[in-house]
């Protein structure tokens, strides 16, 4: 019984996803995009209660905005070579290194030439050097270990830029740099790419912001 459930829950989920992929062929991609000028599809993997207009959502958690609920990123459900952009936003750090290197790879042969993947995740220096310089344990610990308010949210994982750089690049991607929320989507839009942590009246921008072209 509980896996006819879950088949029919995965069903639901995939057709979900269809309908969205049809019809999202037919418009023009939003103002706001980067990505290749084509009308391949964009994923947002991880994107918790931000809901970006025009791509499709993918996270462990069955939101409401959420198109495909699933704790397997293997992106089955989408052809190789076949996707515009990528964007996962403080969701790396919640694998392991293997299974983050394992899940770029899978990233990188998803993306179409050209595609572009774009990542968000805690700067550990800037997170270092907080804890150096005030001794705040409370005030870092979070962006270090996770949210821990639901099963898959602790993190399991660290990167600085160099760090980040180099695994983008032994995976194969090239004019890696560094990338602002608001140039790249033309304002805030909620998420921890360019969230911050206070010290004292002093506000810290927490996130390493990295992106790689295919």
């Amino acid at each position: 019984m509980i896996l006819i459930k879950k088949f029919i829950k995965n069903c639901l989920s995939f057709f979900k996803w269809q309908k969205y992929a049809l019809r999202n062929f037919a418009n023009k991609r939003p103002p706001i995009n980067t990505g290749p000028k084509n009308n391949l599809l964009k994923l947002h993997i991880g994107p918790g209660d931000i809901d970006l207009k025009g791509w499709i959502n993918i996270d462990v958690r069955n939101l409401e905005h959420v198109h495909l609920s699933t704790d397997n990123i293997d992106l089955h459900e989408f052809s190789d070579n076949s996707i515009g952009e990528i964007y996962i936003c403080h969701m790396l750090e919640h694998l392991s290194f293997i299974e983050a290197s394992n899940t770029i790879d899978i990233l990188y042969k998803k993306l179409s030439y050209e595609g572009i993947l774009r990542i968000s995740v805690p700067d550990f220096k800037i997170i270092s050097d907080t804890y150096s310089s005030t001794g705040d344990l409370d005030s870092i610990k979070f962006p270090l270990m996770g949210g821990q308010d639901y099963p898959s949210n602790f993190h399991k994982s660290i990167y600085d830029q160099k760090t980040l750089f180099n695994l983008l690049k032994a995976k194969g991607f090239r004019e890696i740099a560094n990338w602002e929320t608001e140039e790249v989507f033309g304002q805030s839009i909620g998420d921890w790419s360019d969230g911050y942590i206070k010290n004292g009246n002093k506000k810290i921008k927490i996130s390493l912001n990295v992106f790689g072209i295919k």
